[in-house]
């Protein structure tokens, strides 16, 4: 078992089911990345960072979509979890010849497609993350019981501390939202990283967050689909990992 599907294991072994209603289970099935070789030898290292799924790993039969399960306890063992799921997320970037099938009526796979093109990546040279590894119903689930969700915000942030430790982006994008993500990417810092620094004029309130954290400079951006001039400012992440990686080929 390799190191990375080891620590998604002891993650999900450490859940504290005992938190959950499980007579209203309705959790999709974690979500956990899994990096191309095309990420691996990237000069520029960019992870995507959504806020939940959206019935990931439901429409299969039986359905994979429990909290219990993921925990173990579905009859099922925890790595064999971890398996289905990082099979799951290579089905996103499927080959056809040597070029991935960019298709989706996704905003959020849409602008990760564009952040690739535009930075002359591989779309598998890229990361696609999630604030939250599950979803709850097909929607967030910041709307269970307190003691579900602070759950779910801890077993998610391990996950995608450990994600930051092992891949070492270059740049973070959380393409998250405005409203309840900072407070969840503030928290991940502080908790797992020692914090995070955020200079004066990289804030654009309710717009754009550029801070330094973890090794990465990373960005916070309204959701792909959010309109109302966010997109200007997702044109402005492109810019601003452009302009870096250059000052720094020039440096």
């Amino acid at each position: 078992m390799d190191a990375l599907k080891q620590e998604y294991v002891r993650i999900l072994q450490g859940l504290q089911i005992d938190q959950f209603n499980l007579a209203e289970d309705k959790y999709s099935g974690v979500f956990l990345p899994d990096p191309f070789e095309e990420y691996w030898t990237a000069k520029t290292k960019v992870m995507l960072v959504g806020r939940e799924t959206a019935g990931w790993n439901t429409n299969t039969s039986p359905p994979r979509n429990t909290i219990k399960r993921a925990a173990g306890l579905g009859g099922v063992a925890v790595s064999e979890v971890v398996d289905e799921s990082l099979g799951r997320y290579r089905t996103h970037f499927k080959l056809k010849g040597d070029k991935v099938v960019e298709t989706s009526r996704s905003r959020f796979m849409q602008y990760y497609f564009r952040l690739a093109r535009e930075l002359d990546l591989h779309p598998r040279a890229l990361i696609y993350a999630n604030l939250f590894a599950w979803d709850y119903d097909k929607k967030s689930p910041r709307n269970r019981p307190a003691t579900e969700f602070d759950e779910i915000v801890s077993a998610s942030q391990q996950l995608l501390a450990a994600q930051i430790r092992r891949f070492k982006p270059n740049f973070i994008v959380f393409a998250s939202g405005i409203k309840g993500a900072d407070e969840a990417i503030r928290s991940l810092f502080n908790d797992h990283f020692g914090g995070y620094q955020t200079a004066k004029d990289k804030l654009v309130p309710g717009k754009l967050w550029e801070f330094e954290a973890a090794g990465a400079t990373c960005y916070r951006i309204a959701h792909p689909r959010a309109g109302y001039g966010h997109a200007e400012f997702r044109d402005q992440v492109i810019e601003r990992i452009k302009a870096s990686v250059t000052s720094k080929a020039l440096a």
